[in-house]
């Protein structure tokens, strides 16, 4: 059966098609819809000392970063009200490489494009942080990759911690953070943070009725002229082994997958294009296998 052309990009040329597939899109399925949902009530939470904070964990290639990316636009301000009133409503960059106080206060200040000097003291920066965030009314910090922190222990683990328990204080804005779940052994490394910070966990999608409806919403995106049928299970079980229960790798196993039927004419996914043997012609590997060496 065909697909409706007009309402799923199939009408567009070949190459055009071949382009949409690898742009990246939001698919709002129910976790984390919730998980947004939470976002947004802190975001609107009235000011108090100590704000309600959150931790955004996942195994990597699950859709955290797709998560504050879509939550982050929903809040960003067009050019022309920036231009007549400057806001930032959130500040979203990713956790320094280490965990150094006073990188995160550098790199805070980079992406407000007010540089900080060699010699500036942490508590310096801070002061300049305070202040440009005040003037330009943020209500929310996003720390993406936060397990990157693991890279340090100690007394700098401590400051960098009490560093964004500090800034949350002083503005009385929430904090997110999002990493792997080895972002929980840094939060937990310091009692007062693992209780400010509550988990929100993006599991690894099962083999359930959750998954069939998340492969039925995808497929129309994928530009292709034939149905594909991504839900019926035998199909559907070679998808999820695939791509090991992580939305990401499966986004990325489709667009091949999609990108092969349309340069080959054939116009729709099959259950011999997703076996092993046909997935190798096409070089993909599931997660686990990537590293493995072959003879």
């Amino acid at each position: 059966m065909t697909q409706d052309i007009e309402g799923n990009g199939t009408a567009l040329s070949k190459d055009s098609r071949l382009q949409a597939i690898k742009r990246p899109f939001w698919i709002g399925y129910p976790r984390a819809v919730d998980i947004l949902d939470q976002m947004e009530d802190m975001f609107n939470h009235p000011k108090m000392h100590r704000m309600p904070n959150l931790a955004v964990i996942g195994e990597t290639n699950n859709g955290k970063t797709m998560l504050l990316k879509t939550f982050y636009r929903r809040h960003v301000p067009t050019e022309e009200a920036y231009l007549e009133h400057p806001t930032v409503p959130i500040l979203m960059l990713q956790a320094p490489p280490e965990p150094n106080e006073g990188r995160l206060y550098a790199d805070i200040l980079t992406s407000l494009f007010s540089y900080a000097g060699a010699r500036e003291t942490a508590d310096s920066k801070l002061q300049r942080i305070k202040m440009l965030l005040t003037n330009l009314e943020t209500r929310m910090i996003i720390l993406d990759e936060f397990q990157n922190t693991l890279a340090g222990t100690g007394i700098r683990l401590r400051r960098f911690l009490n560093g964004i328990k500090y800034l949350g204080n002083e503005l009385s804005i929430p904090i997110i953070v999002a990493g792997t779940p080895e972002t929980l052994n840094v939060l937990q490394s310091d009692l007062q943070i693992a209780n400010r910070f509550k988990p929100a966990f993006l599991p690894k999608w099962g083999f359930d009725e959750d998954y069939l409806r998340l492969l039925v919403t995808i497929e129309p995106k994928l530009c292709l002229k034939q149905e594909s049928k991504l839900h019926e299970p035998l199909i559907a079980k070679r998808l999820h082994e695939e791509s090991e229960g992580t939305i990401g790798e499966l986004m990325e196993l489709l667009q091949t997958l999609a990108k092969h039927a349309i340069l080959s004419g054939k116009e729709t996914i099959t259950q011999e294009m997703v076996q092993r043997a046909h997935l190798k012609t096409l070089n993909w590997k599931p997660p686990s296998l990537r590293n493995r060496y072959e003879r």
